[in-house]
């Protein structure tokens, strides 16, 4: 009974070349070769996985889902600006809304 499946895979000349030229350096068949890279770049994955994961305590990654948690209820509740055609467009947007702040501000201080 078979316990490998064989597959067709598309190269362009130039890589096959080197996968032959690599097999046989290696005293490897291709199949080895590719199964190889893949076995590698799986780990790769996996291991940048675990990299991102822990970047962060979990006290931090607690806080961070928190403050998440709360960005999407503000979505959901439609508290939102936008969207911006361009990052110049939501620039112009913030600075008129924090000069009408800024004026809001003054109007209601006292007159000395």
């Amino acid at each position: 009974m078979r316990t490998t499946t064989a597959v067709s895979i598309s190269l362009p000349p130039a890589e096959l070349k080197r996968a032959q030229r690599l097999a046989k350096q290696t005293n490897r068949s291709l199949s080895g070769v590719f199964r190889e890279g893949l076995k590698r770049l799986q780990d790769q994955h996996a291991a940048a996985g675990r990299r991102a994961g822990e970047e962060y305590t979990p006290a931090q990654q607690r806080f961070i889902d928190a403050r998440v948690a709360e960005g999407l209820d503000d979505f959901r509740k439609g508290r939102v600006h936008g969207p911006f055609a361009s990052a110049k467009e939501a620039g112009v947007y913030i600075e008129r809304v924090a000069n009408e702040r800024a004026a809001t501000r003054r109007a209601r201080r006292p007159v000395r």
